[in-house]
């Protein structure tokens, strides 16, 4: 099993719209310094867009660092599709994990249909998340249809809440076919007119980890696991950026201990020269 981050854990930092927002270089080394496995690229931080001596020098950095690359990307755009899996096949990655962004089952099928080829071709497994667009009883549905080894799922905590499934009930259809998984929490609080759904450190809101665990098993199955966040904005951009930090941090040490892994940094730091990991 490999546990990592995903690119959307910095969502602030990533996506700052003054000073210099965190690229592609800069998370393989917090991912580095915070002694984890692997980074999952994705639609925040589009690979893509990167040049092909960028390209080289991040899959350079990445074999230095001892840190594995994912890729990702959303929606079914055929050209986008046809560099991403170029570039999963690149940066040897697990799997492209993928958005499907289409809510009807019927044009999903035949998008991932047309897409299947391309996989094969790269013997590249395709892990589509579970992003609130369709239950997810019938994201697997539609995964059955279509029958084929290479599709499977990056079964995501917290995502269908948006249509009020329950965490397990989300996960306990997908999770035969789980390749990825990838790990939030939330909480639940009340408003003046109502429920408000937000996110909070691992470990310290409403998802059941251990039942989780249980259900996609992901040490027996070597999957790769990517920490997310949801956090509300601070009064400042300082202020978010130095939660954004603290909530990492607590959810990286609340990961490794639950998976067996020992917190060995009370403190990160980014070092271009890639000290301060045992």
């Amino acid at each position: 099993m490999r546990l990592g981050l995903s690119s959307f854990v910095f969502r602030y930092a990533v996506g700052a719209p003054v000073g210099e927002p965190m690229d592609a270089f800069t998370l393989l080394r917090r991912a580095y310094a915070y002694g984890l496995d692997a980074v999952q690229f994705s639609d925040n931080l589009p690979l893509h867009l990167m040049g092909e001596s960028e390209h080289a020098a991040l899959r350079n950095l990445a074999g230095d660092l001892g840190v594995g690359i994912e890729v990702g990307t959303r929606g079914m755009d055929h050209q986008l599709l046809r560099s991403y899996v170029a570039l999963a096949a690149f940066y040897g990655s697990h799997a492209l994990r993928l958005v499907l962004d289409e809510p009807d089952s019927g044009r999903a099928e035949s998008e991932l249909r047309w897409l299947l080829p391309l996989l094969e071709e790269h013997r590249l497994p395709l892990a589509i998340e579970n992003h609130g667009e369709m239950p997810a009883a019938e994201l697997e549905a539609l995964v059955q249809r279509i029958g084929h080894p290479l599709l499977g799922f990056c079964v995501d905590t917290a995502n269908n809440l948006v249509l009020l499934e329950r965490p397990m009930e989300t996960m306990a259809p997908l999770a035969g076919r789980a390749t990825q998984l990838h790990l939030k929490d939330y909480v639940v609080q009340r408003s003046p007119v109502g429920y408000r759904i937000t996110g909070c450190p691992l470990g310290e809101g409403a998802l059941d980890l251990r039942a989780t665990i249980r259900l996609i098993r992901p040490l027996e199955r070597e999957m790769d696991v990517f920490l997310e966040c949801w956090m509300d904005p601070a009064p400042s951009r300082v202020e978010t950026l130095l939660q954004e930090e603290r909530w990492i941090a607590r959810s990286v040490a609340c990961a490794q201990a639950l998976f067996g892994g020992a917190a060995e940094n009370d403190s990160v730091v980014d070092t271009g020269g890639h000290p301060a990991r045992s």
